[in-house]
């Protein structure tokens, strides 16, 4: 994504209901890759068994690619979970084919949007599928004739696990939302938006001086974000540990993203010479400034930065002691999980101990 010299006028915040309930559900399919949120995982284990059961039959709508329709209306903060839903019902029935498939077709055999549009695609991928999976092949074939049926039994699925226990769940979760996209805003008035990008979106790759943010993805897109075509950054405590891009026609641009606590706007508060040369030392090695990178706007346990880092989790566990002896790390517990976190206000108030050193070398070209 390519942003102007007017960026700042080009990106809106927002959060979505209907979105955070459907994230939500997707943790349930894969309770085993979103440690963060086993409580959610334990708490919907008290769901009526019914419940339950049409959760897990129809799991496969987001247990990968999140079907763009679920964000319908995320940008109108006028907007409730009923009013999206009625939004997604409103839709085309090519448009809500083309998502619904693209959970039940492999890379070989096209996207959801090739098997609509093309005939003769559509008819080679349901053989491939049939060879494969007869069932899955079946809910393909129904979901190209009419996906209706199909999404009123998961919107319907979606407002009974709304009742049960989501919309509970979402008085508790919106308030911290809003808080940070307000810090978010603090963020960018205060340092301007590619510092706020960084800290938002932990997966991503910064140029400030292309003006450039770019995710590994493999979908191939170039992207020139303008008044005309801006971009929504929705957020989001379920999407955590991943990052969703909406980049296709008809879809509004947008990227959700984990709402992770960021650091005051404010000035940090002064740290001495000696505290200064502490937080240094524990930077001073590339191990541990690689677990700083790894936790700059995403908790993380020691096994799994153990798996990203490629090394022991005794080695990392050293790195830790020494990061959090320097301030610079601080846990929590998420049911069997021990999650490091950087603390953004004491690297701050290195960042400020540094600047202190030199004061007029810093500021005197202004």
């Amino acid at each position: 994504m390519r942003f102007t010299e007017t960026a700042e006028e080009d990106i809106a915040f927002s959060v979505s209901p209907l979105l955070e309930a459907v994230h939500s559900w997707h943790v349930l399919t894969d309770p085993g890759h979103h440690a963060l949120h086993v409580p959610w995982v334990r708490r919907c284990r008290r769901l009526p068994a019914a419940l339950r059961r049409r959760i897990r039959e129809h799991g496969f709508v987001v247990a990968d690619y999140i079907p763009a329709f679920f964000e319908s209306r995320a940008g109108d903060h006028d907007a409730g979970f009923a009013d999206q839903l009625a939004a997604v019902r409103a839709l085309p029935p090519d448009r809500l084919a083309v998502e619904l498939a693209q959970n039940l077709v492999a890379d070989t055999t096209g996207t959801g949007f090739d098997l609509v549009a093309d005939p003769g695609r559509r008819d080679e991928a349901l053989a491939e599928l049939r060879r494969a999976d007869a069932d899955r092949a079946a809910l393909l074939s129904d979901i190209l004739t009419d996906p209706r049926p199909l999404l009123d039994d998961v919107l319907s699925t979606l407002q009974d696990y709304w009742d049960a226990a989501f919309a509970h769940e979402w008085e508790r979760v919106e308030p911290g939302l809003y808080e940070s996209i307000a810090a978010a805003g603090a963020r960018i008035a205060h340092q301007g938006l590619f510092p706020m990008l960084r800290t938002l979106v932990p997966q991503i790759r910064i140029d400030p001086a292309r003006r450039t943010l770019r995710l590994d993805r493999p979908h191939d897109h170039d992207i020139a974000v303008t008044r005309p075509h801006p971009v929504t950054f929705t957020a989001s405590h379920y999407v955590w540990p991943h990052v969703r891009v909406t980049c296709d026609n008809p879809w509004p641009l947008r990227i959700t993203y984990p709402a992770l606590p960021l650091a005051p706007a404010s000035a940090p508060r002064p740290t001495s010479q000696e505290d200064t040369l502490t937080a240094l030392r524990a930077l001073a090695a590339a191990p541990r400034l690689q677990i700083i990178t790894q936790l700059a706007g995403q908790s993380r346990s020691t096994q799994e930065l153990a798996t990203l880092l490629g090394l022991s989790p005794s080695v990392i566990s050293r790195h830790l002691h020494q990061l959090t002896q320097a301030g610079l790390t601080t846990t929590r517990r998420e049911g069997y999980y021990v999650l490091y976190s950087v603390d953004p206000a004491r690297l701050a108030q290195i960042a400020t101990g540094l600047t202190d050193l030199v004061p007029d070398a810093l500021g005197g070209t202004s």
